[in-house]
């Protein structure tokens, strides 16, 4: 590869980055604006991993279960998540959105399809496609 192809791929991922910052940015304002990313996106998980457990998100996380614990505490005390008891197994919980959580899941999803319709608005079928090949490719680095 060529030293002008290399600063070209090197432009690309940090025009990629900056799309991801905006993204990020775009969810931290209006009405998500007083929660993390972090929050959001453990709030993201509960919602499609219906019924999981601390443990099974620490796992999913790839971090301690004390750390999980501490954040999904503070999304209790936001009155965003609850913790219930299994109705099969009395010494397991497993977490769920209250309405309040359920509406952040609905404001967090619109500004994802903002995103994803601009994106379609500028890529064509076979483009999206191989964006997403090409996306999971490189993530397998």
């Amino acid at each position: 590869m060529t030293l002008h192809r290399e600063l070209e791929l090197v432009e690309s991922m940090d025009k990629l980055s900056e799309l991801i910052r905006k993204f990020q940015k775009q969810l931290l304002t209006g009405d998500l604006k007083e929660y993390t990313l972090r929050q959001l996106y453990y709030i993201e998980l509960i919602d499609k991993k219906k019924g999981i457990s601390i443990s099974e998100l620490s796992k999913i996380l790839d971090v301690n279960k004390s750390t999980v614990s501490v954040a999904i505490n503070q999304l209790i005390d936001l009155n965003i998540v609850i913790k219930k008891q299994s109705e099969n197994d009395k010494r397991f919980y497993y977490l769920e959105l209250t309405p309040k959580g359920e509406d952040i899941i609905i404001k967090h999803m619109q500004v994802h399809k903002d995103t994803i319709k601009k994106i379609l608005d500028i890529l064509n079928p076979e483009e999206v496609d191989n964006f997403i090949k090409i996306i999971n490719k490189i993530s397998k680095i």
